[in-house]
């Protein structure tokens, strides 16, 4: 069997196999058993790289001459990479979480989180557009549940919204947009340069909306509002939805879209790429400005999602070769920065009680490792040398430079100063201001909770040292 549907069917196994556990002790054990053997099945991958890449195997026909199909390229090698690590560390996190927040039903919790990676994993490992499809709607069906966990009203109410627009996005938009793709090109199939050869301009810019709304999970505005009710979620599943899985393959399926459907050549010659970067601009600056006003942790960290992944869409958009990298270098900067940042909100609501800003003072002095982590990860979302978002942020401004679509500086300027306005308070406050609010009992560290998240800021700032490596492979292997 293939190496790629035998992770699939290992995952499979693995949602079978929490169902028959009775002790929640040896669920949460056994879930992060789970989540290290489909590590270890990455790495084996990543090992066996040139054996694997593009080669397509088919596993059984949807549609006549459309089949469900796998198939591994550069870029999906690099998401799965980020994506299977961080699920073993937020694995590791949520045993502890779930056990201090006196969380009942773990079973529940982790067969959807499994399912939600098994679909992640099978967005990833799509060789066509209808295989994305499925995966893609999978995904929505498994994280609802979770978005739902806690069963209060508020939690019900917000997840409808979430299963409304997420389902209602893609049946409007996404689906007619892979019918017309298969109308107009002939085939569904990714591939290099595209699959557009007879076109009309008027096809393709109604293409690139039908495609851009269709996958919501990229939180473009006006489709955005899912992600921030979804805030109501635990944190592990705030962390799965920002960093891990949910708006990462919806920016990777409009990357892979841009990339291997469109194409850089026709997507230029259309000038269909103007409408992605104008809504993406729009996002970034909307998305920026919103977040200042938002007190809860929670909140603010996901409208600064919404403008992240905006420029993660941007910087494809704007079809230049540094352009390009900083969107791939940003898909994985991003994730570690965010799941640092979600993973300390955590932790801050557990020990202390605290989910605002305004009552962060002096936190520092409760739970410094945690405040010093929450800066790290606040530092690379605003992309302040020296730090990974630096790097990718530095690899976008110098991709406008070379489209010469200066106006765009603006955008990336502003925002940035944006970003700073609302994460230094944060910082400010836990470091500067003096205590006005009475803390839990518990507010000190605990270091089982959050040692998941000291390996991830490691990890973040070894990966700064070690950029070089990531950006030559880039460059030699998908630009």
């Amino acid at each position: 069997m293939n190496i790629l549907a035998s992770h699939i069917l290992f995952l499979s196994l693995g949602i079978f196999i929490i169902k028959f556990f009775r002790k929640e002790k040896f669920i949460s054990l056994f879930s992060i058993f789970i989540s290290f053997v489909s590590l270890i099945y990455v790495l084996y991958i990543v090992n066996m790289q040139d054996s694997l890449i593009n080669q397509k195997i088919d596993l059984i026909n949807i549609i006549p001459g459309i089949p469900l199909s796998f198939s591994l390229d550069h870029l999906s090698l690099i998401f799965l990479v980020i994506s299977n690590s961080l699920w073993l560390m937020v694995s590791i996190f949520s045993e502890k979480y779930l056990e201090l927040n006196k969380y009942e039903n773990k079973s529940k919790f982790y067969i959807f989180f499994t399912l939600s990676m098994l679909a992640t994993n099978g967005i990833i490992y799509s060789s066509n557009l209808l295989t994305t499809f499925i995966f893609y709607e999978l995904l929505t069906i498994a994280t609802y549940p979770l978005v739902t966990f806690k069963g209060d009203h508020k939690s019900i109410v917000n997840g409808k919204k979430y299963l409304y627009y997420l389902l209602g996005t893609s049946i409007i938009f996404f689906l007619p947009a892979i019918i017309l793709t298969h109308i107009t090109a002939g085939t569904l199939d990714y591939k290099i340069g595209g699959v557009f050869t007879n076109y009309n301009n008027t096809t393709i810019y109604i293409l690139v909306i039908l495609f851009l709304f269709g996958i919501a999970k990229s939180a473009v505005m006006p489709f955005h509002k899912w992600l921030p009710s979804a805030m109501v979620a635990p944190t592990p599943v705030s962390a799965l939805l920002h960093a891990v899985a949910v708006v990462k393959s919806g920016v990777f399926i409009l990357l892979k879209v841009m990339l291997f459907i469109f194409g850089i050549d026709v997507l230029t010659a259309s000038g269909a790429n103007i409408i992605i970067i104008l809504f993406a601009s729009f996002t970034i600056i909307a998305s920026s400005i919103i977040a200042l006003s938002k007190d809860n942790i929670k909140l603010r960290l996901a409208y600064s999602t919404i403008g992240q992944l905006s420029y993660i869409v941007l910087a494809t958009a704007i079809l230049a070769p540094y352009s390009i990298l900083a969107a791939i270098l940003h898909l994985i900067f991003h994730a570690l920065g965010k799941i640092i940042l979600f993973l300390s909100a955590g932790i801050i609501a557990t020990q202390t009680g605290i989910k605002n800003v305004s009552e962060m003072n002096n936190l520092s002095s409760k739970l410094p490792i945690t405040c010093l982590l929450m800066s790290i990860g606040a530092i690379i979302m605003i992309g302040l040398p020296p730090t990974i978002g630096f790097i990718s942020k530095w690899y976008l401004l110098l991709g406008i430079v070379e489209s010469e679509k200066l106006y765009l500086l603006f955008v990336i300027i502003l925002s940035t100063l944006l970003n700073a306005s609302y994460y230094f308070p944060m910082i400010y406050k836990a470091y500067f201001e003096k205590e006005k609010f009475s803390y839990k009992e518990s507010s000190c560290e605990n270091m089982i909770l959050a040692f998941p998240v000291i390996l991830i800021g490691f990890i973040a700032v070894f990966i700064f040292f070690k950029t070089d490596f990531i950006v030559k492979f880039i460059t030699e292997q998908i630009i």
